[in-house]
């Protein structure tokens, strides 16, 4: 297929090497050039490899794709909204956010078919051209509406290092992964350490064990879906990875806290619960946000 991808961020980056090497034929939109137009990822254990690509740089270039990946922040969408509706509304769309927002914004797009993906892999860009595969993890996407169709194609060849699942209940999988975001990304981000941290210092397992056990006394119904174990298991597999909230405010970026952390306390709410721990730390990163307001 002919794909495209909005942002060459990690997570942009990282799905152009992969699809790639499943030889489809991906093009970049990017906003501000690199200093090469060489684009490359470090895979574990592995040395550099170069990405096969394009890159253009107005999405008008983008109109003959069979796909369209947005791999850019939520709050980055709006922005890209009428360049969106100037599409042909035929050509697939695979959102790539963290939290939940996202979701509404996809609802305004007048598009056949549109996708939602959850990634849990580690990942984060060396360079402004080099992307690093820190930790293998999983890629769950759902299909919001319209039908599969060649979208299928992503999932074969099956490549061990680079696994995606289907799911019937997509927006579940944003929720849980939203939850875990919100257990990883703000504690890593005030302590500035690495998400194996979380789970390898006692007092901050404890804070995160916290946080987890009062998001499950307001979601009760995910007590049988989301264990602690599955928190471990993310913090060891990306142990080396920064979150994307902490390389957020590492670089001075606005950090995703309304989508993540703040959707979460809200859908606490409308159940009259509070989340104390977390709606804490919403509190003292939103100031510490202001920041990178000045990036925008």
């Amino acid at each position: 297929m002919n794909i495209g991808i909005v942002g060459a961020g990690s997570i942009g980056m990282l799905f152009g090497a992969y699809l790639a090497e499943a030889k489809h034929k991906i093009t970049f939109l990017v906003r501000n050039p690199p200093t090469s137009n060489e684009l490359y990822i470090e895979k574990m254990n592995t040395t550099k490899q170069l990405i096969p690509c394009n890159l253009v740089y107005s999405m008008d270039k983008l109109k003959e794709m069979d796909l369209i990946i947005l791999a850019v922040k939520y709050h980055h969408l709006p922005l890209l909204k009428d360049e969106l509706d100037a599409l042909p509304k035929d050509i697939p769309l695979l959102f790539l956010q963290n939290g939940l927002l996202h979701l509404t914004f996809a609802n305004t797009l007048k598009h056949d078919t549109i996708l939602i993906g959850s990634v849990l892999h580690g990942a984060t860009k060396k360079d402004a051209h080099t992307v690093q595969h820190l930790g293998v993890g999983v890629t769950t996407i759902g299909l919001w509406k319209g039908e599969w169709g060649r979208m299928e194609e992503l999932l074969f060849p099956p490549n061990q290092h680079f696994p995606f699942e289907i799911s019937t209940k997509i927006e579940d999988v944003l929720f849980k992964k939203a939850m875990l975001n919100s257990l990883i990304n703000p504690l890593t981000t005030i302590a500035r350490v690495p998400n194996g941290v979380v789970v390898q210092n006692t007092a901050y397992q404890t804070i995160a064990k916290n946080i987890f056990d009062e998001m499950l006394d307001a979601f009760d119904e995910w007590k049988d879906r989301f264990s602690w174990d599955e928190v471990v298991m993310l913090c060891t597999n990306t142990q080396f990875n920064h979150s994307s909230m902490l390389k957020d405010y590492e670089n001075g970026r606005q950090m995703e806290l309304d989508t993540i952390m703040g959707a979460i306390i809200e859908e606490a709410s409308k159940r009259n619960k509070k989340l104390p721990i977390l709606n804490t730390f919403y509190l003292l990163l939103n100031e510490q946000n202001k920041v990178g307001e000045r990036h925008l």
